[in-house]
């Protein structure tokens, strides 16, 4: 099997794993990747809706992963509690429908784990929500493949101690670390500078995206 760089970026997140949890796991790709390559004892492939999940019955079928990976139906991670899983992955949601699923399973994280978050949208909020709920990243990289750029989380229980600033809940002091981040910020400026010309042209001065493309600027 031929797996993406998208996957392969999410596992290297999850080092030292053992038991995994992949919320929302579609053909249990990323599960089938971790059991066979990162040394991952044994995996859960959850999803809240049957046919994914079919899906991903077929896929650990057809790679003999039966004893290795085990299908949840569930929302979220309604179906798990501690003890579950070391390490949650969380990847291709929307930042706030992943706070709903993580402020529902407090234990997250707990002892030591690690949560492994690969948002689509709304990523300033939840960089916020993380924050003011004991999370701090740990890990961050960024993800491109084709022409579409991603980034991907490893976030842990504890105070931030990486000395992050104003742009925190923007992108943490971790991603500008990446080899690829000149790549991402590109991809932030082209956003918010096109909504701060058109506030500028609406005579609007000094909002916030106008400030967040100062801001990146002069990063």
């Amino acid at each position: 099997m031929v797996f993406s760089k998208r996957m392969e970026a999410l596992a290297d997140l999850c080092q030292g794993a053992r038991r995994v949890i992949d919320v929302g796991c579609d053909h249990a790709q990323l599960c089938a990747l971790l059991v066979t390559e990162y040394g991952v004892e044994h995996a859960f492939a959850s999803d809240i809706r049957p046919g994914p999940l079919e899906n991903a019955r077929r896929t650990i079928a057809e790679l003999g992963l039966e004893s290795r990976i085990t299908p949840v139906l569930s929302d979220g991670l309604d179906a798990f509690g501690p003890g579950d899983g070391d390490t949650v992955i969380i990847a291709g949601m929307g930042g706030e429908e992943m706070t709903l699923i993580l402020s529902r399973a407090p234990w997250a994280g707990d002892n030591g784990g690690q949560v492994i978050l690969q948002p689509m949208t709304n990523i300033p909020k939840l960089r916020q929500w993380l924050a003011e709920n004991g999370y701090h990243v740990k890990k961050e990289r960024v993800i491109k493949e084709g022409r579409k750029v991603y980034t991907a989380m490893n976030i842990q229980k504890g105070a931030d101690e990486s000395g992050a600033r104003e742009y925190a809940y923007l992108f943490g002091t971790a991603l500008l670390q990446d080899p690829l981040w000149p790549l991402y910020k590109e991809k932030l400026l082209t956003k918010y500078g096109a909504s701060a010309r058109g506030q500028e042209q609406a005579g609007l001065s000094d909002t916030p995206e106008q400030r967040i493309f100062r801001l990146l600027q002069n990063l």
